[in-house]
């Protein structure tokens, strides 16, 4: 709990034993977040280009679709949001999280 006085801010702690009323939204949390990660990976198409003086091929990701545009990403949402039982902030930023999870995955492999 936090009270201000004369701008001093303050707060302590306050002993509430809710883990099982907690423990669902966590849980649908990281559901949502693999889904999106499931979603965005049947999008991805391998190509193969060849390696500069070399007779290797390197396997490159391609989008097969624009994940970035709006009208994917509100699908996207729509989809998620369906019996979906909390506020829809946490679907936002689990599309959030998994995006920049695969932005990372892509950036590292790349």
């Amino acid at each position: 709990m936090l009270y201000g006085v004369a701008g001093v801010l303050r707060s302590y702690s306050l002993e509430y034993d809710c883990g099982e009323q907690l423990e669902p939204l966590p849980r649908a949390y990281r559901d949502v977040v693999n889904r999106v990660l499931e979603e965005l990976w049947g999008n991805i198409e391998w190509g193969k280009k060849k390696v500069k003086g070399n007779k290797q091929w390197r396997l490159l990701p391609r989008y097969t679709v624009d994940i970035h545009s709006g009208e994917y990403k509100r699908a996207l949402r729509d989809s998620l949001l369906e019996d979906w039982p909390y506020a829809a902030h946490w679907v936002d930023s689990a599309i959030k999280t998994a995006y920049s999870i695969f932005k990372s995955w892509r950036k590292n492999y790349l």
